[in-house]
């Protein structure tokens, strides 16, 4: 998924627009592009800055005309890289933030005019979320008490409860907790579940970051005893009363 950011420079009759991608993940490459008209005028350079930290510029004048800034997380593949694009290799969550270029117009006016758009790393690993709590028998219509819990993740993932299928939505059945920090800056995330139990239940949680997700699936075990129980009461009971019907009969 890109990004595009666009910017109009009346005054200097010039425009520029960027397109930065919107998720990416640790490990990754990058390649950013910044489009630009002068409107007939000449180009004196183009700067990109990472959270207002400059990292890459292209000046023609200069020989060689590309130039790249040591910026924690920002490796620039200048191999790659043009006076319209900026390569980044090896992505880390530190390469996370906002991105801009800045395009300025040769002498003697030297305007410029700049446009920006947030670049998202994330962390997402294999393994899907972990469930707690559903090993247990349950009887039926007692109030679940199962927490779901993501994988080590930056940033933290979105949870999300499905019985049967369907969404949970209702606020009252979720127990949402505060993402925990791990090592290295990861993140975990938890979310509990309190809805009532039923036969036959199957619950699946699904985590999320941007596009990517994770999902698992576990089944809800009823007490059979319990069950078994009710129903030799209710038979019991029911017995009872028509034994006292009969007997007023008599």
């Amino acid at each position: 998924m890109l990004l595009a950011a666009l910017f109009w420079c009346f005054l200097s009759y010039c425009k520029v627009s960027v397109t930065v991608p919107t998720f990416k993940q640790r490990g990754d490459s990058a390649t950013l592009t910044c489009d630009f008209d002068l409107e007939g005028g000449k180009l004196y350079s183009v700067k990109w800055y990472r959270d207002n930290e400059e990292f890459y510029r292209y000046m023609p004048k200069l020989r060689p005309p590309q130039h790249a800034h040591l910026v924690d997380g920002v490796k620039v593949d200048l191999n790659k890289s043009s006076a319209r694009r900026v390569h980044l290799r090896d992505l880390t969550l530190r390469s996370r933030g906002l991105y801009r270029c800045e395009v300025s117009k040769e002498a003697p006016s030297f305007h410029s005019a700049q446009a920006e758009a947030f670049m998202e790393v994330s962390y997402f690993p294999r393994e899907g979320p972990l469930i707690h709590g559903h090993e247990r028998l349950y009887a039926p219509g007692e109030p679940l008490n199962v927490n779901c819990s993501s994988a080590c993740s930056f940033p933290a993932p979105d949870l999300q409860w499905l019985i049967n299928g369907q969404k949970v939505t209702e606020k009252s059945l979720l127990q949402p907790y505060a993402p925990e920090v791990a090592s290295q800056g990861l993140l975990v995330s938890t979310l509990g579940l309190r809805a009532p139990a039923t036969p036959h239940m199957q619950l699946s949680c699904m985590a999320s970051i941007g596009p990517h997700r994770r999902e698992r699936t576990v089944i809800i075990e009823i007490n059979s005893s319990s069950t078994t129980s009710a129903f030799s009461l209710t038979m019991v009971t029911l017995l009872s009363i028509n034994i006292k019907l009969y007997e007023k009969l008599l």
